[in-house]
């Protein structure tokens, strides 16, 4: 319970700082919020942002039965291909051309201040590349180009211009790709022909000699159907053999030497790919994207993380290094397997052959052999022709790999600087300082702030606590009313300042520094003194600066000073105020060349006099550091009396006022705490109800004043109440 309650004061103590120094907090705020917004509007440069959407179709790859590639748009775009792209439209034959053709760095160079008329073409591509973005579209094949700019005109123009260039160079690429594969299909044809020709000149020559056009042959061909079916049979399988091993062959030669990142990708397009290659090359660049993640976060390499990612994308290359080795001796063997099977149906096809032979005509069998394969090659000439006619029909036909699914245009508002999350920021970081400020003045501040603090630095009780608004109480019978003569009266009552055999004490109230109040504390513990009965009398020994005959309104050309020249006794210069219980000893008019006259023994032979003639004795003196007066008058004085303003000298000017009066055996009784701010310091809370207390006091009398005229039809009271006197004891009370 002790330390939630010392929390809760301490919380307290914070509330009351930010309270008291609002007005500081407030103006920083308002200066920092003024910058903020200055800065975000006028210095930070406006930037925008313009997107374009483009659909990629990537092209799919040919198998070994096709003779060229065919694009497939339907195909999904993954990660790796996404990357490709990614690479391509940041490459210098995408960016560069863009940069000349807009004359961007020209425009860049002017928006930098640089001394050259334009970039570097290094420089320029490397800025080019930040202010473009590239993301692909969640679950499609559509990637958003965004470009940034401080024109918004620009922005919109480089994402078109990158959208636009791209598509062209895809384009030219699969136009290219396409020639070359008519190219290569026509040299095919070529010499598919010249293979046709040759084998009709070779059946011509057996129709010559084996004189076919003479010999009668049955259509059944003497009964060998049955033979020549399974021979036909077993020919197709062994057409069917080699194709295969030409195919694998081929595809062998072609992959066997790549390296492993173009072998899984070949095998990918060939449909020969590996499930478990393609699983764990996903997982790999999941890793390696991971990595690059961490990297770009600001995780250095040697980061545990990042090495552990790194550990474990090792391994899987380790395992893709081991299966794609294992693939390339499978395809070996494939192709050894695929070779046997050839020689198998050849031999069977050799031994069908020959008996069919010994069956048939020894005459006719070669002309038929030579006639059959004729029609296989004019057969295989007659496909690739078709398939050229489809090549040069449909290259007119073939979509654009890249579509333009929307341009950007030029955007309104800029899209940097973030208004409102600076002017967030601003809010925040205008708290933030204006409350270290409030919290760093309060430490700066070396000054009394509370009563505990007085006690403590100086070992004095404080008497009593002098609010911080009024100032000299008036001199009538009301001022007793008035919330700000309670502390007065506080003071009064624990000094218990009695007249004892005949002689009335002495007291001076000092203070450190000048305009803490100790005149007009003073001058106010007179009066209610004073209104108490007690016949007391001020006198003002601050012969430098007088101020007691200001506030009673009494001349000042004669009085202490007088006295101190010897020119009268100090009781001929004594002036009645207003209250009959209070006289006035003035300070006089003393020359500037007779500062600091003031002797001891004469004070003390002048106070002696006056405890004699009065129950008490005031002195009123200058501030007791730097003028040795206020030690004088401490010395001869029965009781002082510090007086400390609070919140306005530092806590060393106090403690040497104290040291002072010390040093000439002084007898301080205690402090007045004066011009507290009772509503900022919950402190003084108690001190603060004295004009709750005498306002319901007074009002309460005022209407049954008010009440009883009424009854009486006699407006006397009313007429007292707003009499000048009176006015004057209202304005007052506002303390």
């Amino acid at each position: 319970m002790v330390e939630n309650a010392e929390k809760a004061i301490h919380f307290h103590e914070y509330f009351n700082i930010v309270r008291n120094r609002l007005w500081v907090i407030f103006t920083i705020f308002i200066l920092t919020v003024a910058s903020g917004a200055y800065v975000t509007e006028e210095v930070i440069p406006k930037t925008y942002t313009a997107s374009s959407e483009i659909q990629i179709s990537h092209e799919g790859k040919s198998d070994a039965a096709s003779f060229s590639g065919v694009t497939n748009p339907n195909m999904p775009v993954d990660q790796i291909e996404f990357q490709a792209d990614y690479q391509k439209m940041q490459s210098p034959d995408i960016l560069q051309p863009i940069i000349s053709d807009l004359k961007l760095d020209e425009k860049w160079a002017k928006q930098f201040k640089m001394k050259q008329e334009r970039l570097s073409p290094l420089e320029a591509l490397n800025y080019m590349k930040g202010i473009l973005t590239f993301d692909p579209v969640r679950g499609t094949n559509i990637i958003t180009i965004t470009a940034t700019s401080q024109v918004p005109e620009d922005a919109a123009a480089i994402a078109n211009a990158v959208a636009q260039r791209y598509r062209a160079v895809r384009e030219l690429a699969m136009d290219e790709k396409n020639q070359r594969a008519i190219e290569s299909l026509q040299a095919q044809i070529q010499q598919q022909q010249s293979v046709v020709d040759d084998k009709r000149a070779l059946v011509d020559k057996l129709r010559e000699q084996a004189h076919v056009d003479k010999v009668e042959i049955a259509p059944d061909r003497n009964g060998v159907e049955r033979e020549e079916a399974d021979l036909e049979a077993r020919k197709h399988d062994l057409l069917d053999a080699k194709e295969q091993l030409d195919a694998r062959t081929v595809l062998m030669k072609q992959v066997i030497n790549l390296p492993d990142e173009e072998f899984i990708t070949t095998l990918v397009g060939e449909h020969e790919s590996d499930d478990d290659i393609s699983r764990l090359r996903d997982e790999a660049f999941q890793k390696q994207s991971d990595i690059d993640n961490l990297l770009k976060d600001g995780f250095e390499v040697n980061h545990p993380r990042v090495q552990a990612l790194k550990s474990e994308l090792e391994r899987m290359q380790s395992q893709i290094a081991g299966l794609i080795a294992g693939k390339r001796r499978a395809m070996g063997v494939e192709v050894d397997m695929a070779a046997s099977r050839v020689t198998l149906l050849q031999d069977e096809v050799n031994t069908l052959t020959d008996k069919l032979r010994e069956d048939q005509q020894a005459f006719l069998e070669p002309y038929y052999e030579a006639k059959d394969d004729l029609a296989k090659q004019q057969s295989m000439l007659d496909a690739f022709n078709i398939h050229l006619t489809e090549l040069q029909a449909d290259k007119s036909l073939l979509e654009s790999p890249v579509t333009i699914v929307a341009l950007a245009q030029p955007p309104e508002h800029p899209s940097a600087p973030k208004v409102g999350l600076y002017m967030i920021a601003s809010v925040a970081a205008g708290l933030f300082m204006g409350i270290c400020v409030a919290f760093l003045i309060e430490y700066l501040d070396t000054s009394v702030k509370t009563m505990a603090d007085a006690e403590s630095l100086l070992g004095l009780p404080v008497l009593t606590v002098i609010p911080n608004k009024g100032g000299p109480m008036p001199m009538t019978q009301d001022a007793a009313r008035l919330p700000h003569a309670e502390g007065y009266r506080i003071l009064r009552a624990k000094l218990d300042l009695k007249v004892q055999n005949g002689i009335g004490p002495s007291l001076s109230i000092l203070s450190g520094g000048p305009g803490e109040g100790k005149s007009t504390t003073l001058y106010n513990l007179a009066i209610v003194c004073a209104q108490a009965g007690q016949s007391v009398i001020l006198v003002d020994c601050d012969l430098r600066r007088p101020t007691l005959h200001d506030l009673v309104n009494l001349p000042n050309d004669r009085g202490l000073s007088n006295y101190l020249r010897g020119e009268c006794e100090a009781i001929e210069c004594i002036q009645q105020t207003a209250l009959p219980k209070l006289h006035l000893l003035a300070a006089g008019d003393m020359p500037i060349s007779e500062i600091g006259v003031l002797a001891g023994d004469k004070i003390r032979v002048m106070l002696e006099d006056l405890k004699q003639r009065y129950d008490l004795v005031l002195v009123d003196s200058p501030p007791v550091l730097g003028i040795s007066d206020g030690s004088i008058i401490a010395r001869e004085v029965d009781y002082v009396i510090l007086v400390i303003q609070h919140r306005r000298y530092p806590r060393e000017i106090s403690l040497r006022a104290k040291r002072a009066i010390e040093e000439v055996h002084g007898n301080c009784v205690g402090m007045v705490l004066n011009s507290v701010s009772v509503k900022s310091d919950d402190s003084y809370y108690y001190y603060s109800n004295y004009g709750n207390y005498y306002r319901k006091a007074d009002g309460s009398k005022k209407r049954k004043t008010a009440n009883k005229a009424k009854a009486n039809g006699n407006g006397n009271h009313v007429a007292a109440a707003t009499s000048p006197s009176r006015k004057k004891d209202l304005q007052s009370e506002e303390f």
